[in-house]
């Protein structure tokens, strides 16, 4: 190996001194110059991150995307939140007149199942039409009363009546299967909806998370009593669910139960499919929690599929340039995070979350690099081949040229006077030295000159036919491992044979020996030394 790097250091010492074709200067030249600009190129393009599979390009893919989920969840959380609303306002409306005509009060609702009946029964419509929007998976409603308060449940049994959507299998279409979750079993009958099989009669309060809190309402405005809650397992179901909880006000403004609506973990991963990109699935998060780390048992997961994540264990965030980093322990993520403009029932601040694995953005990352260098190495292919054609063409009239003024032998008739390289400067040289050669071959040399070659001509024919070969090696410019290679004979023969030629023609080394035959070659008298 060292020795192939000092050839390739003596031959870049010795670039000037080699005889290298014009054409493959010239290409190398054009084609260091234009991979000097691609380089130079390209570090702007990395610098810039234009490069695919950059950081940059993984921020921007993870902003496009977040910023349409958090435009499309707010816009749901406020559609849903003033449905919420005309739903309360509805209910208290027509509770006031169910009472009125039944004369009676809202305290008079404990142990009559009849009004009980009666007023689930004129609230059912407004019920079915808030979950018939396709907003959302199912709508309730919970008022401060129950039909038995000598039951042993009394003090958490409320009455109410709860729809849902089951066997859901897309969002906002027509004709969804409605069952009957909660509420009086004669008024399924009535409606013709059928039972949930795990319905009951009433409500158990102790499970909703903000009920007692909301029964202490006492703003001004519904709005500001609307609140969410965290992801929770319905009772006796396999369903997770967050509820959307809204105050419901008596005829004297006083809270007196809750509405609103369910979104089932099933309806939000229907609602918010992993959203594919040239870096891999994201996902989308729902989530609560303290600081920078979020409970994933609690958040509603968008579908997760190709991220790997599940609803357990805790989910750390940490901010960076164009992404955040978020770990679940054994799984990191790059995504973004924006707090949700609503209350949870908790009292922490919902954010929604985007997501891609890090292994999803490695790998594409990765592919996408390797398109980006093939694509570098077959324009470096094409850009050489280009600067071979360039220099190709640009050199050729000169070579052209050139080589018709060596054809030019003494007495010559001069046709390659003729021949134009199209270069200006190039042709001045030529005619220039073609001129200078014609004065050379018909003036007469000095007598000293003169002698000293007819006497340097008589030695040569001192020399034996091996000897004479091999000096017609030298002049035509080989070196002695070259003549050997030629001559088919060992580099200790030449020069034994370079030995004896130098003696003969009485020169003392070869660079004395090429000034006699330069000599005679500029006097156009190379061929008297081929003569014998």
């Amino acid at each position: 190996m060292s020795r192939l790097f000092h050839k390739i250091s003596y031959s870049l010492r010795h670039w000037n001194e080699v005889g290298v074709s014009m054409q493959r200067k010239l290409t190398l030249y054009v084609a260091c110059m234009v991979l000097f600009v691609f380089a130079a190129g390209v570090v702007v393009i990395q610098k810039a991150g234009i490069v695919p599979g950059s950081e940059r390009n993984l921020g921007e893919a993870l902003t496009v995307q977040h910023q349409n989920t958090v435009s499309a969840m707010t816009k749901q959380m406020d559609l849903l939140t003033a449905r919420s609303i005309s739903l309360s306002e509805e209910i208290t409306r027509t509770m006031e007149q169910v009472l009125i005509e039944s004369g009676k009060s809202f305290s008079d609702l404990n142990d009559d199942s009849e009004l009980i009946l009666d007023l689930e029964n004129s609230l059912y419509g407004s019920l079915e039409t808030v979950l018939r929007s396709n907003a959302c998976s199912g709508a309730f409603f919970v008022l401060d009363a129950t039909v038995n308060t000598k039951a042993e449940c009394a003090d958490t049994s409320r009455m109410g009546v709860y729809l849902r959507f089951s066997d859901l299998k897309a969002v906002g279409t027509a004709n969804q299967h409605m069952v009957y979750f909660r509420g009086a079993a004669d008024l399924a009958r009535k409606k013709q909806i059928q039972m949930h099989n795990r319905w009951d009669l009433e409500f158990d309060t102790s499970l909703i998370p903000c009920y007692d809190t909301l029964l202490h309402f006492n703003r001004s405005r519904l709005a500001e009593g609307a609140v969410w809650t965290e992801r929770f397992r319905l009772r006796d179901t396999w369903e997770d669910v967050t509820l959307l909880c809204v105050p419901v006000l008596d005829q004297n403004g006083e809270p007196c139960g809750i509405c609103g609506v369910e979104l089932s973990q099933l309806y939000f991963v229907l609602s918010y499919p992993a959203s594919e990109s040239q870096f891999g699935n994201m996902v989308t998060l729902l989530v609560s929690g303290e600081g920078r780390k979020y409970d994933l048992s609690k958040a509603m997961i968008g579908n997760a599929a190709g991220t790997y994540l599940k609803a357990s264990g805790l989910i750390e965030i940490r901010s960076g340039k164009y992404y955040e980093t978020a770990s679940t322990g054994s799984t990191r993520y790059f995504g973004l995070a924006t707090p949700l403009e609503a209350r949870l029932s908790s009292g922490q601040t919902p954010m929604i979350l985007t997501l891609l694995p890090e292994d999803s953005y490695h790998q594409a990352s990765l592919r996408n690099r390797q398109l980006w260098y093939a694509g570098t190495v077959l324009f470096l292919i094409l850009i050489l081949l280009l600067a071979g054609g360039v220099s190709g063409h640009f050199s050729a009239p000169i070579v052209r040229s050139l080589k018709a003024m060596q054809l030019e032998t003494p007495g010559g008739d001069g046709q390659s006077a003729g021949i134009r390289s199209g270069i200006s400067e190039i042709d001045a040289l030529v005619s220039f030295l073609q001129s200078r050669s014609q004065e050379l071959k018909t003036s007469d040399l000095p007598p000293e000159i003169e002698t000293m070659l007819q006497e340097f001509k008589g030695r040569v024919t001192r020399l034996t036919p091996a000897e004479l070969h091999i000096f017609q090696m030298f002049i035509e410019g080989c070196d002695v491992q070259t003549a050997a290679e030629r001559s088919f004979v060992s580099v200790a023969t030449v020069r034994k044979h370079n030995t004896s030629i130098n003696r003969k023609l009485e020169v003392s080394n070869r660079e004395e020996l090429m000034v006699y035959v330069d000599l005679f070659r500029r006097c156009g008298r190379l061929e008297e030394l081929k003569d014998r």
